[in-house]
């Protein structure tokens, strides 16, 4: 019988939290009492969301970062009821490995008024995301190519 949750063991309980500014070097503080100077990154609990306040001179940008389920971690949970580990299931839930945090990166542009901050880094996170679902399908397309190149 397995004791820990596969979405435990290969994606972990902390994930790491990204934060860029437009400009850099803006001093980052979170509510969880972390902190960097941009561009750079921070391990926190996937179950933790937070407040994250950027400060660049007399600018304040704050923001909310939130945790959702990711598809990576359901699936490495549903590995869990294949193998009937339902003690895994929980193990993935109670550890938060089955949750991302977003926007992540967390990105500050300080021409963007405060009042428009948290959009504007959620639109930063999809771009981000997208590009980076672009680029994976482009290799995997590759890898097919080259598969069935070699099975001429």
């Amino acid at each position: 019988m397995t004791t820990t949750g596969c979405a435990t063991v290969t994606r972990g309980s902390t994930e790491e939290v990204t934060f860029t500014s437009k400009p850099s070097g803006a001093v980052v503080t979170t509510g969880l009492g972390s902190g960097c100077t941009t561009p750079c990154a921070i391990r926190i609990s996937r179950k933790e969301a937070f407040w994250v306040t950027f400060k660049r001179g007399r600018d304040v940008r704050k923001l909310h970062v939130t945790v959702k389920s990711s598809s990576d971690g359901t699936a490495a949970t549903a590995g869990n009821f294949i193998a009937g580990g339902l003690i895994g299931v929980a193990v993935d839930a109670d550890s938060g490995a089955t949750l991302d945090h977003v926007p992540n990166p967390v990105h500050v542009d300080f021409s963007v008024p405060q009042a428009d901050i948290q959009q504007s880094a959620d639109a930063y996170y999809h771009a981000i995301r997208k590009a980076e679902e672009a680029k994976f399908a482009k290799e995997r397309a590759a890898e097919k190519a080259a598969k069935e190149k070699q099975m001429q």
